[in-house]
């Protein structure tokens, strides 16, 4: 399992809310909704930009994975989703 650091963070009365609304309609605590809506935030922000630099040939599958935190796999539906073809390794 990967190591956890703590951290604190200021956030509006209406954010921490609708946070809290989340974290009750998934059955999840709040930490864990953080970290759910953190990852896919980072993934969905970097997505555009990976997915462009693996059709230019700059980042492979598994650079463009693990810049977006999934596996394998899961770069390959994105792909697809993008209709984006799989480059063959030369």
């Amino acid at each position: 399992m990967p190591k956890k650091a703590k951290i604190n963070a200021t956030i509006d009365r209406e954010l921490l809310r609708r946070l809290d609304e989340y974290s009750l309609r998934c059955q999840e605590g709040r930490s864990t909704a953080i970290r759910q809506l953190l990852a896919f935030a980072l993934r969905e922000k970097n997505k555009s930009k990976a997915l462009q630099a693996y059709k230019e040939g700059r980042l492979t599958i598994r650079q463009c994975a693990e810049l977006l935190g999934v596996d394998y796999y899961e770069m390959n539906d994105l792909l697809s989703e993008a209709n984006i073809p799989i480059i063959e390794a030369i």
